[in-house]
């Protein structure tokens, strides 16, 4: 009942080998490069998402840190903003200083 089945080895020697089979990669897709996310627009991207989970104050990841590090760099000249501002406090000043004078010697005045 048994069948005898002969099998026969049949093989390609190395030197024919590569004359065969392809041995190239042609099916892949070559890698492509990503360009850097490092760049000064993607940090403004961020900043802007990020905006307003940023703490205020900190030596460290803060606005406050923030305008630090920017301050070695670009300096802004506040004083002409700051004029107009100083000028009105000096007047707010004279003014209250004359009302003062005004509440002691109506003060005055009535105690007599």
């Amino acid at each position: 009942m048994a069948e005898r089945v002969e099998l026969v080895k049949q093989g390609v020697n190395s030197k024919e080998y590569k004359q065969v089979v392809d041995t190239s990669f042609k099916y892949f897709v070559p890698p492509v490069t990503q360009a850097p996310t490092e760049t000064v627009e993607e940090l403004f991207r961020l900043y802007d998402k990020l905006y307003l989970e940023i703490p205020v104050y900190g030596s460290i990841n803060s606005h406050e840190y923030l305008v630090n590090q920017s301050s070695k760099i670009y300096q802004v000249d506040n004083s002409a903003a700051l004029a107009p501002l100083t000028a009105e406090i000096a007047d707010l000043r004279q003014r209250l200083l004359q009302a003062n004078e005004e509440i002691q010697e109506l003060s005055a005045q009535l105690s007599k």
